[in-house]
């Protein structure tokens, strides 16, 4: 299912693809706990951009060969020194419905960590503490449990820290 799925920048000068995966992010479990709105979402992805973070986007082609904002199928939100100002902080990443369980989340984090892999000596990203089938994910691509933050987000909701050290393949 993730073999026409091709992974770019966003274009920060397109808002409609902040929009898009500001969307995709509402419509999850994570997004609708968390009460996101798209336009806010994507107005704090658009800063995030511009003060040195990244958002990698995963898409598919059109019909006609083009290319856009709706064939965003998901997105990392990375930032590359944001765990304590030295370490890779996935801040989030989320996939379409269609493709969710396809593939396309492994591969959004494999690139996560491929274009941070020199920074720091450890990955790091939250899950909330509801999120059971994330923190299976994670561990299943070699990410440890390192720590829990209560009510750091939102009240009631604890976020586990997770770690992957360099040269952790999981499996």
């Amino acid at each position: 299912m993730t073999e026409g799925l091709k992974l770019r920048d966003i274009d920060a000068q397109r808002p409609q693809e902040f929009l898009r995966c500001a969307e995709i992010a509402s419509e999850s479990e994570i997004g609708k706990r968390y009460g996101f709105s798209a336009a806010g979402l994507a107005a704090k992805m658009k800063a995030g951009v511009e003060a040195g973070a990244m958002v990698i986007v995963a898409e598919t082609e059109g019909d006609e060969g083009l290319i856009d904002a709706g064939h965003i199928k998901g997105f990392a939100w990375v930032d590359p020194k944001g765990a304590f100002g030295s370490s890779p902080y996935l801040k989030l990443i989320a996939v379409d419905p269609s493709l969710r369980g396809s593939g396309a989340g492994t591969i959004l984090l494999a690139e996560f960590e491929r274009r941070t892999a020199s920074i720091g000596r450890v990955w790091t990203l939250l899950v909330s503490d509801f999120n059971d089938k994330a923190a299976v994910f994670y561990q299943r691509h070699g990410y440890e449990r390192a720590g829990f933050l209560p009510d750091f987000a939102i009240q009631g909701v604890g976020e586990i820290l997770m770690l992957k050290r360099r040269g952790n393949d999981g499996g």
